[in-house]
């Protein structure tokens, strides 16, 4: 009886750390946002990471969508802050690929072009979807849901 207690006291001790430093990160973003809401639109791009680390990418573009200033996080742990990032600055957000991002890593590269794409959605009146996360795709092949397939009869 005493394992199962001990086992679910440091469950709910990890589910309160992570809760916690979910919450210093959330305000990291929100005051990187704020500031970058000032200067006009923001582009947000992301990149998640399962084994590598993953990236939050946001832009503040003027009306023309040309980048005014821009920031990212990157890393693995709650530790990971925002940073100015001003190499894209004075180019135009919904052209940015892959090919611009030449010399930063991979998660960065992704996040750029996934906030260059998601500028372009929202230009156009689309609506940006986002992706399952792996614990909602794992759920869906467990239980058969969004299985697009068609068999003909």
């Amino acid at each position: 009886m005493t394992y199962y207690l001990l086992i679910a006291g440091t469950l709910l001790a990890a589910f309160l750390l992570q809760f916690v430093f979910s919450m210093y990160q959330m305000r990291s973003f929100n005051a990187f946002y704020t500031k970058l809401r000032k200067m006009g639109r923001v582009a947000i791009g992301k990149s998640k990471g399962i084994i590598y680390a993953g990236c939050i990418a946001m832009f503040a573009v003027d009306e023309n969508g040309i980048i005014i200033t821009g920031s990212c996080m990157e890393g693995v742990t709650f530790l990971a802050k925002f940073k100015e990032f001003d190499q894209f600055n004075g180019r135009f957000v919904g052209s940015l690929t892959k090919e611009d991002c030449a010399g930063i890593g991979v998660p960065k590269q992704r996040a750029v072009v996934n906030a260059s794409s998601n500028y372009n959605t929202a230009m156009s009146g689309g609506e940006i979807v986002e992706k399952p996360g792996l614990l909602t795709r794992i759920a869906n092949v467990v239980y058969g849901k969004g299985n697009t397939k068609k068999t003909c009869s």
